[in-house]
């Protein structure tokens, strides 16, 4: 799933008490493919502040990408997919209630 595609940035847009915004990047040694899943790590890049490890998982289903991560065990997230026409940028979109979910893959 996403062959090639090394670098991942997650933006996290929270509508939850006060609005925040989180850019959060992935550690590329723990990105790891299946054919139908992307399983990464992601430490918090802006603010700078501390925060714990996130990890993330991207499952292919039936119905399309969904999301799967730690800071919601429970739940799971719809993705939409947007890509350039050569493939060398893909965008996942994805929303849970006040929660906006944007990751970026790029080369």
């Amino acid at each position: 799933m996403f062959d090639g595609l090394n670098y991942i940035t997650l933006y996290w847009l929270s509508g939850f008490g006060e609005p925040k915004y989180e850019i959060w990047e992935a550690k590329k040694a723990t990105i790891q493919r299946t054919p139908d899943s992307l399983t990464f790590s992601l430490y918090l890049a802006w603010p700078l502040e501390e925060a714990d490890e996130g990890h993330v998982i991207i499952r292919q289903r039936e119905a399309g990408l969904t999301l799967e991560t730690d800071w919601f065990p429970e739940e799971e997230f719809d993705l939409y997919t947007f890509s350039t026409p050569d493939q060398e940028e893909v965008m996942l979109k994805g929303n849970f209630e006040r929660e906006h979910i944007f990751i970026h893959f790029h080369r």
